[in-house]
């Protein structure tokens, strides 16, 4: 037997493993979902590296349902992400299958070392993250999954003795100390509310942001360590923090074009807007490509962060002001 939900990548931007997942379900059960991921919900954070603590990177994290379910703007199709365990470790890829075949999604938590090859990851160093299951086929004893390798985000075959190996060494199985769920279930609603975008909501966001970056600092960031052992690591995680950014501001290009198609915001407004985040965008895909092609000077790129944040801070006071 296959089996397929209809579900499709959602993957004009990335933001995280989570949000991708729900936004792919959303926009595959209502087109207009599209809109809500454009919303600027989002915040700068100083993060420290998963296996290095002292490693320190700036990357964005959306705010959708951190503290207030009702705010998170796909509430209009997912009606409960719902936390489970298996019932039988031995058996779990059998209970896979059955949540499929009553037609909801499941997330499951993987490592990333056993996951998808050509990912960051793959039998490189181990990260343990939620993938989204869409389907499997039987007579090929695999499972389809939507999820993110070096390629793009797509959906990919798995085949389940290497479904098992990745579930066994994730976190959930060999962290004694992990109090997160083995998988969650996306439970939609039985009719669908479409999505609007509201310039009221775009603007409270933009004045938050812009009180926010007034305060962001990049003291003591990408301190990479140039030992061997360290350097890799430190450049993967920069980079990992620096796409997230990019990614955003694909996202900021999209939603002034939104406002402007949808008539929320004066047209002459939006094509000054658009020439700033443009800017933006294109600034932060520099400091990336010098991480890329390791010819990053510290000094320089967070020189060039510093002013990349102030034209941020400058653009969502401009959209406030203009409203």
């Amino acid at each position: 037997m296959k089996l397929t939900l209809e579900r499709k990548p959602f993957n004009e931007f990335w933001m995280n493993c989570m949000l991708n997942q729900a936004f792919s379900i959303a926009e595959s059960a209502h087109s207009s979902y599209r809109f809500a991921a454009y919303l600027n919900i989002y915040s700068y954070f100083p993060w420290a590296a998963a296996t290095d603590s002292e490693f320190r990177y700036p990357t964005i994290d959306s705010l959708y349902y951190l503290d207030d379910w009702t705010k998170f703007p796909l509430t209009g199709v997912i009606k409960l992400i719902e936390p489970g365990h298996f019932s039988n470790k031995e058996t779990f890829t059998e209970e896979i299958k059955e949540v499929l075949r009553g037609g909801r999604n499941l997330s499951l938590n993987v490592d990333l070392y056993y996951w998808l090859p050509d990912s960051l990851a793959w039998k490189k160093f181990h990260w343990y993250h939620y993938s989204l299951f869409n389907g499997y086929d039987d007579e090929r004893s695999s499972f389809y999954v939507i999820d993110d390798t070096l390629a793009g985000y797509f959906e990919y075959e798995v085949p389940e003795e290497r479904l098992k190996k990745a579930f066994n060494n994730a976190e959930y199985n060999i962290n004694t100390n992990y109090t997160g769920p083995a998988y969650y279930i996306y439970n939609l609603h039985p009719s669908i509310e479409p999505y609007e975008l509201k310039i009221s909501e775009v603007v409270e966001n933009a004045e938050r942001l812009a009180r926010e970056l007034e305060d962001f600092s990049m003291e003591g960031m990408w301190n990479v360590d140039t030992r061997q052992e360290k350097y890799s690591s430190h450049i993967t995680y920069a980079l990992i923090g620096i796409n997230i950014i990019c990614n955003r501001h694909i996202a900021n290009v999209a939603l002034i074009r939104t406002l402007q198609e949808q008539e929320l915001l004066d047209e002459n407004l939006c094509e000054a807007l658009s020439e700033r985040i443009e800017v933006i965008r294109d600034g932060w895909d520099e400091v990336k490509q010098a991480f890329v092609t390791h010819k990053f000077d510290r000094i320089r790129e967070i020189e060039r962060a510093e002013g990349l944040l102030s034209k941020e801070r400058e653009f969502w006071r401009m959209l406030v002001d203009g409203a």
